[in-house]
């Protein structure tokens, strides 16, 4: 099977997107299959082609001319849209038309989105069309364009997949059409069996340092933790916008010396960070999958998390403390609880190992096998 992945961002990038689809890219290569990444090329300084695990990846400019970049001053935006939005559409073209691809699977309607549609239209070939999260939730932050694209992507989509019933419950409400061609395949994931650095009676953080990730509820959390005689460490592992405000935060609640902000870190630094701690903590306020759940689950490890989006869905039945968004309190006493379990009960989220086993890469490869014939 001849198998094209577009997706909006890939590795070296670090994020959910791009673990997903690079272990869905090198499994399904590793079945016999032959596959190809395309994506988008940011930043600029990464190769225009290369192989990463044993997978051809190709980075192409999908730029296409916006209104809005007129509007904030962009002419460079602008012009280079009007350009490689022709030059890229027609590249498109032609790769398909000789390659001949069995299935063409976009991850993630972003760049890339109206290309395929485009395409699609002029084309045959099967098309699958996998939601990831802001690609759905983020519509209301989009143009009229965004959402018109949206739904016609889906439209034309030969099969819909969502990483959670919650995500794929939004996208109905968007395009109610596709209920009889869309399914969830979860993400999957795996994590190694041996441990590399020595527990701690800390908790761990990871993820983009974002106002959806909810982390200046968890440093009031730890500030009021702090308060009751709990005196746990915090390793935050992630970068972003809200960095620097997180760190004044951070200094306000006299934290200071209590808060390791490590910056991103690769998958294989993160899994370290997840066999090193005591309990992994997810305070989003919204999180259309959990994919750091999972792999907490994965390693034994007990979590709490907030209850939105497919992170019910993830910790159904797992050694978990599910709490509300926003509320620091809340927060703060399901970490004390838990932390005061393990010193009773030492192997409390060693069951999670068992639960995470449903959602490895070899099921998820599995389906989207299915979904691909």
């Amino acid at each position: 099977m001849r198998v094209l992945l577009v997706v909006s961002s890939y590795l070296p990038n670090l994020g959910g997107l791009q673990s997903v689809t690079s272990r869905l890219a090198s499994e399904t290569q590793r079945r016999g299959h032959s596959v190809t990444v395309l994506t988008q090329r940011y930043p600029r300084a990464l190769p225009a082609t290369e192989e990463i695990d044993g997978v051809r990846v190709e980075r192409w400019l999908f730029l296409t001319p916006r209104l809005r970049n007129l509007q904030n001053g962009r002419w460079d935006l602008f012009l280079a849209g009007l350009y490689y939005f022709p030059v890229t559409l027609l590249h498109l073209l032609w790769s398909i038309a000789r390659v001949q691809p069995d299935v063409v699977n976009l991850h993630f309607v972003g760049a890339p989105a109206i290309f395929l549609l485009l395409t699609r239209a002029v084309l045959p070939f099967r098309f699958v069309v996998s939601l990831h999260g802001d690609d759905v939730e983020g519509l209301p932050r989009g143009t009229r364009f965004d959402r018109w694209v949206f739904r016609a992507v889906l439209r034309r989509a030969d099969a819909v997949t969502a990483c959670s019933q919650y995500l794929l419950n939004q996208a109905l409400a968007v395009e109610p059409t596709i209920a009889g061609k869309a399914r969830v395949i979860y993400n999957g994931a795996d994590i190694s069996g041996a441990r590399s650095e020595v527990e701690t009676a800390g908790i761990l953080g990871v993820g983009r340092l974002m106002p959806s990730k909810g982390w200046d509820v968890l440093l009031r959390a730890l500030a009021l933790c702090q308060q009751t005689g709990c005196n746990i460490r915090l390793t935050l592992i992630g970068d972003g916008p809200e960095r620097n405000s997180l760190e004044s935060l951070q200094h306000d609640l006299a934290l200071d010396g209590w808060v390791n902000f490590r910056g991103a870190q690769d998958h294989a630094a993160v899994e370290r960070a997840i066999w090193a701690n005591r309990v992994i903590v997810i305070p989003s306020r919204r999180d259309s999958f959990g994919l750091v759940a999972l792999e907490a689950m994965a390693a034994g490890k007990p979590v709490v998390a907030t209850r939105v989006g497919g992170l019910p869905e993830v910790l159904d039945g797992a050694d978990a403390a599910l709490v509300a968004p926003d509320n620091p309190a809340e927060l703060a006493q399901a970490i004390s609880e838990i932390l005061a379990r393990l010193e009773r009960e030492p192997n409390y989220g060693a069951r999670n190992r068992d639960i995470a086993a449903r959602f490895s890469t070899a099921r998820m490869v599995d389906a989207y096998q299915s979904v691909y014939a």
